[in-house]
């Protein structure tokens, strides 16, 4: 990406849009890997509009080549950059996209008349035609079970990334209990217990350890406490969130709350 590349351009429908290439370079990450978490997590991602896949050409020394680029929006934009790791890098990335994004929205529109208003008008239509469509199939997608995803989250979110619930509870301004009421609830979370005799109280009292399903994995961490006594035979662990996960949670709250 040259010192002159914008972060972001003014898409076909008038919105502000920037590339998983763009992204990529500014982050210093394998294009690769950009496109393959898009793509593990395509669901989050389609929750604000439909992510298009392009074919674009590039000039090698071979010959002009063409490679796939996902084109993004300002939320799915933002919502990348928060599934990726939170480093010094991603973080400056992330203020100049929003600075790009921002400078954009703030260009006063030009004014249309005639033939000009009749066409915006007709891709008006179409734009809200088009979300209409996008809302039917992934509504679509969530009755069909989906297979439990892979993420890059589970290989590259670092374990001092995550929060406790506690913390995402306090950050969304509820209790803790209830938040984990509602994951159990939800089915993102289930809880296992065991009891065990406690010398200090001279009483038998019951141990509960908390663990993410299968499909929400991404949004939750296991961290081992190895000195701890052993739960069922196995090294306990305390459930901690990860960025994409209070992400998660905050959308679940939300719309929970205006149920």
């Amino acid at each position: 990406m040259t010192e002159n590349t914008p972060l972001a351009i003014q898409g076909d429908d008038g919105e502000p849009t920037t590339t998983s290439l763009i992204v990529a370079e500014g982050t210093e990450v394998e294009h690769r890997a950009v496109l393959q978490l898009i793509r593990n997590n395509l669901a989050d991602f389609e929750e604000f509009g439909r992510v298009a896949f392009e074919m674009r050409p590039f000039a090698t020394a071979g010959g002009t080549q063409h490679r796939e680029v996902a084109v993004l929006n300002e939320p799915q934009a933002t919502l990348l950059l928060t599934y990726m790791r939170n480093s010094d890098i991603v973080r400056e990335f992330k203020r100049n996209l929003v600075r790009a994004f921002f400078e954009l929205r703030s260009r006063p529109e030009p004014k249309l008349e005639g033939p000009e208003l009749l066409a915006a008008a007709v891709l008006e239509s179409q734009k809200v035609i088009e979300q209409r469509d996008a809302r039917i199939f992934q509504l679509e997608q969530k009755v069909t079970a989906d297979a439990p995803k892979v993420s890059y989250i589970d290989t590259y979110v670092a374990d001092e990334d995550c929060v406790k619930l506690r913390m995402v509870a306090g950050n969304l301004g509820v209790q803790e209990k209830w938040l984990r009421d509602l994951l159990l609830r939800k089915k993102w979370i289930y809880a296992e217990q065991t009891t065990r005799y406690s010398q200090s109280k001279g009483i038998k009292e019951t141990i509960t350890r908390y663990s993410a399903h299968a499909d929400k994995k991404r949004y939750f961490r296991p961290i081992p406490v190895h000195d701890a006594p052993r739960f069922r035979g196995e090294v306990m662990h305390t459930l901690k969130v990860t960025p994409a996960g209070a992400e998660a949670i905050a959308r679940l709250v939300a719309k929970d709350s205006a149920a």
